[in-house]
């Protein structure tokens, strides 16, 4: 009896050791970018519900056909039991009159592992949907990033080593490739890679050029550069032919960004093949600027798949390159405090 009481403190001494118990969480479930909206089914078929629905499964920009941002789901609370419980990205919706004011909470890893949970409560319908009105596009970047942490957490894996020493030779930076996209095309200035599959063709390009002024980060001068830096190193299967963006029937989203603490210009479109083959799709790229060669720093994604969606494909590649680290991030020094010795 003493023995298995030993062996029973000596377990709990073990779990105990780190100050504290920590627990271990199933594996989330579910596919790539769905949502779990836990909802009463009353509120669900309601306006409020409705927008909220609408909202969180917007269509994407910057792809060729229709394909949500969100996939969709609705549950009410007594549905959400355990078996739900262990999805990847979880809306937790409560309107009841015992909360005097909005508020959106964000957590994760509560039930599985790695989750993403954002909690609204508010006091009545009309406040909910002003509150999403005011904050949705805050609770869908959200479960973009986790989705996106999640693809980088994975890559980490499965690196082509090969393929992330030839960029840091060329240019400086560190990309995380991953082991699948592996067929590259070196120029000057310039790196092709591509998983080269004929079904859903996965490409990552990095270019650079000298850094001149601030006009150079603009979006009018981000694509004239994009198109002649393509034309010149993408040729089409016909002769004469060559990628070029998109503009005639999508324009492309430019917006302003931080990345590593340093200013990114992030350009999200379309691209085809202009003067051949009828070939194009989605693409995505950061612009930023190399402080210590001061260069121009471009990396793009682009993806070709006819009859395939093509939604998690660019998210994916986006996630790479959101891994980069531009030679002064690499070599940055940190901060160290430093204690002086009394005498």
């Amino acid at each position: 009896m003493k023995i298995k009481l030993l062996s029973l403190l000596a377990a709990v001494l073990f779990f105990y050791s780190c100050g504290k118990y920590e627990r271990v969480l199933p594996a989330v479930t579910g596919s790539q970018f769905e949502l779990l909206i836990v909802i009463n089914d009353t509120l669900w078929k309601a306006p409020a519900g409705r927008e909220l629905s609408e909202f969180m499964g917007a269509e994407m920009i910057g792809l060729p056909q229709p394909e949500p941002v969100m996939e969709v789901h609705q549950c009410n609370k007594v549905e959400f039991t355990d078996v739900l419980k262990s999805a990847r990205n979880i809306l937790y919706v409560e309107v009841s009159e015992k909360y005097t004011s909005p508020k959106i909470t964000y957590s994760k890893d509560k039930w599985a592992y790695p989750q993403a949970i954002v909690r609204v409560v508010a006091a009545s319908d009309s406040s909910f949907q002003s509150t999403i009105r005011k904050y949705g596009k805050n609770i869908q970047d959200y479960y973009i990033k986790a989705e996106r942490d999640r693809q980088i957490e994975f890559n980490k894996n499965y690196i082509n080593e090969v393929a992330k020493a030839e960029i840091e030779k060329q240019f400086g930076i560190q990309v995380d490739i991953p082991q699948g996209i592996s067929k590259a095309t070196t120029k000057k200035d310039f790196y092709w890679i591509t998983n080269n599959q004929a079904g859903l063709r996965q490409d990552l390009v990095i270019y650079s050029y000298p850094y001149t002024d601030k006009k150079m980060f603009s979006k009018e001068a981000i694509i004239f550069r994009r198109d002649s830096i393509m034309k010149a190193n993408i040729p089409g299967e016909l002769k004469g032919s060559y990628m070029g963006t998109e503009l005639k029937y999508s324009d492309p989203v430019f917006s302003e960004i931080w990345v590593n603490e340093g200013y990114c210009a992030e350009l999200r479109g379309l691209w085809r093949m202009f003067n051949g083959a009828s070939m194009g799709g989605p693409f995505y790229s950061q612009t930023r600027l190399d402080e210590v060669n001061q260069r121009v720093i471009t990396i793009e994604a682009f993806v070709f798949g006819p009859g395939h969606k093509k939604r998690n494909a660019i998210r994916q590649l986006e996630a790479v390159v959101f891994t980069s680290k531009l030679p002064h991030e690499i070599n940055a020094i940190k901060e160290v405090s430093v204690v002086a010795k009394k005498k």
